[in-house]
Formats: structure tokens, sequence, C-alpha cells
């Protein structure tokens, strides 16, 4: 009769322990998607915003808001200048880098990073 009370213990503990590594399972990749996407982003906005100017942009971070699934996600990104001075632009991407995605760049955007490329600290 002992015996049989250990096994069914074990047996909860066993399904406890599955269940909590399912979950972490999930988070981690769940996590590893947004850093994909996140990298997938910068690389993209700094392809776009690098047709407009000639000087060496580095996008620093991005910040997107909607769920990782989700097919139009917008947020914001940090553009750093060879001088020093960082330049906050808008985004938008459609799709997803999996099965192909579109980042679209407002052109007021576009034009604040060529303006202070023409002028300078001036502006």
């Amino acid at each position: 009769m002992k015996l049989m009370n250990n096994r069914r213990s074990h047996a909860r503990g066993g399904g406890l322990i599955s269940l909590f590594l399912i979950v972490l399972l999930i988070a981690i990749a769940y996590v590893g998607g947004e850093w994909y996407v996140t990298q997938h982003v910068k690389a993209g906005l700094s392809e776009v915003l690098q047709r407009d100017t000639q000087q060496e942009l580095v996008v620093e971070s991005v910040g997107m808001d909607g769920w990782l699934f989700s097919g139009r996600r917008s947020g914001d990104a940090v553009v750093a200048l060879p001088s020093g001075e960082r330049v906050p632009v808008e985004f938008t991407m459609i799709g997803n880098p999996i099965t192909g995605s579109a980042i679209k760049v407002e052109g007021d955007e576009r034009l604040k990073l060529k303006l202070r490329e023409i002028f300078g600290n001036i502006l």
C-alpha cells in the first residue's frame, strides 16, 4: 500500500516539472522571436535610411508596440548620426521576417534626417 502512494506522488511531481519546463520553453521562444524581429527591423531601417543620406547612420535601439505575431507593428527607433547626435525615427513594419516584411519610414522622418545632414547643428 505504501508503495502505491509513493508512485502517485512521483507522477504528480513529474507533471508539475514538465509543465514548468514547457512554460519556460515557450517564454524563451517568445523572447527569442522578439529579439530576432528587433534585429530584422534594425537591419531594415539601416538599409532604408541609408538610401536617403551619404552619412553613416547607426540604428541603436528599436521599440515596437504590438504582439510578436501581429501583421502590422509600429514603433520608434533611435538613430545615431556621425556627429554623435541621436534622432528618434518612427516606422511601421508590415508582415513578419519569416514570410516577408516591409519596413516603412514616414517621409517627414526621412526629411528630418536629410536636413540634419545638410544643415548640421544649425537646426
